[in-house]
């Protein structure tokens, strides 16, 4: 049975950071499994990262990947049966959740991922964000929406990401999924 973990949370929550820790100390090749889709391959763990995550650029994962990206990468998930993970709201949205949650020999693991308002607020700082305050609306918007989902409720698991030993619980959690 292959696995599907997808991590969510509003902006500044900590998923691309998260993700860049989990991929640096294996070795990755760039692959792109199907039109629109660029992702990192881990042979030893039959793995797919779905996204875009070079250096130096702030916004990362399926954030990057084209609007239109849904239809073949629901296509290209239903014909694999490699093990997958992806985090950012190009993807992260009720119907490819529910998706994945429909696919014959496959484990959905959602992870979603929570930081104080403050805390937030300073991660938007110190980054340079400039969202605007109705996308981040918008964005909590639709995490409410996905957390309220009863079809999805028993996939998620929701982890506070505000220090380096939070984050250490959120990497062990998905090594260990995806083992």
């Amino acid at each position: 049975m292959r696995n599907i973990v997808a991590v969510g949370g509003v902006p500044g929550t900590g998923k691309t950071t998260l993700f860049r820790k989990y991929m640096e100390d294996m070795e990755w090749v760039s692959a792109a499994p199907c039109k629109l889709v660029t992702s990192s391959y881990n042979k030893e763990r039959d793995l797919y990262v779905l996204g875009k995550y070079e250096e130096g650029e702030t916004f990362a994962g399926t954030d990057r990947l084209s609007m239109s990206v849904q239809p073949p990468l629901q296509e290209w998930v239903s014909s694999t049966t490699s093990n997958i993970l992806f985090e950012g709201d190009r993807v992260f949205n009720q119907s490819f959740l529910e998706f994945c949650m429909n696919l014959p020999d496959t484990a959905l693991h959602i992870v979603y991922l929570n930081a104080p308002k403050e805390l937030l607020e300073q991660r938007y700082k110190d980054r340079g964000s400039n969202q605007s305050e109705v996308f981040l609306k918008g964005r909590a918007t639709k995490y409410n929406n996905i957390l309220s989902n009863f079809e999805l409720m028993p996939y998620t698991t929701e982890f506070s990401n505000t220090t380096f030993e939070e984050q250490s619980i959120v990497l062990t959690f998905i090594k260990n999924t995806l083992r």
